[in-house]
């Protein structure tokens, strides 16, 4: 409906999340105006928006939640392995339709990632896609945040700054993850939360919030850093 209305009104989080935004602009047209009230207000929105705080104990129970979601994966698939293999069917859906993908989505495999080598980055890639990769995947990055702040914690600790490409490049060196995946994590998580049905979303706060991290990271490493990572 928004590219058929003449005017939006809507709170900056809207165009200046980008957990968010991207809903958003995407389906605007390019010679839109927009305007700010109360403009001065944006740099505390921003740093909201890019702000996440993870300690240890959040790290503890983001790693209980991962259990759980693989029981509730393991579960599902034995009772009702159609819903994770539709959602499997639609992430590969929106990657053919986008044209990112020159096969028919009911013929790619489980392994398979026929992408073309320029794929954009809204395409979710292959390593992830699955809902029990994409654990094993975040257990990864959980283990690596937790082995980060231990080195802060002892006594040659203390408060450690860096740009978010130079963590990205520990974390990638270091647990041998890919950088792409990472910027899905947060909408990757969301999307297997929703298709488990599961109770309690907020039982999960924790994982969501390394999730939103490992996104952020992700996705502004390049060019001049626009915020620092503090740990302490």
């Amino acid at each position: 409906a928004i590219n058929h209305a003449t005017v939006l009104v809507f709170n900056y989080q809207y165009m200046l999340d980008p957990k968010v935004a991207k809903m958003v602009s995407k389906e605007l047209e390019s010679e839109s105006i927009i305007v700010f009230d109360e403009a001065h207000n944006i740099d505390s929105v921003c740093i909201e928006a890019f702000s996440v705080t993870i300690q240890s104990q959040h790290l503890e129970r983001a790693t209980r939640s991962l259990g759980r979601l693989s029981s509730e994966i393991s579960r599902v698939k034995s009772s009702d392995g159609a819903r994770l293999q539709a959602e499997y069917q639609t992430l590969v859906t929106g990657l053919v339709d986008q044209g990112l993908l020159d096969t028919n989505p009911n013929d790619v495999g489980l392994a398979s990632n026929i992408l073309s080598p320029d794929v954009i980055n809204e395409a979710v890639p292959g390593n992830i896609r699955r809902a029990e990769h994409f654990i094993a995947f975040m257990k990864k990055v959980v283990e690596h945040l937790k082995a980060r702040l231990r080195t802060v914690s002892g006594p040659t600790g203390g408060v450690t700054s860096e740009t978010p490409l130079a963590f990205l490049h520990r974390m990638i060196t270091t647990t041998s993850l890919e950088a792409k995946p990472l910027k899905f994590a947060y909408s990757r998580l969301s999307s297997l939360l929703r298709t488990l049905q599961v109770p309690n979303l907020d039982d999960f706060n924790a994982l969501t919030d390394v999730a939103d991290f490992a996104s952020l990271v992700s996705t502004y490493s390049e060019g001049l850093p626009r915020f620092a990572i503090i740990m302490e």
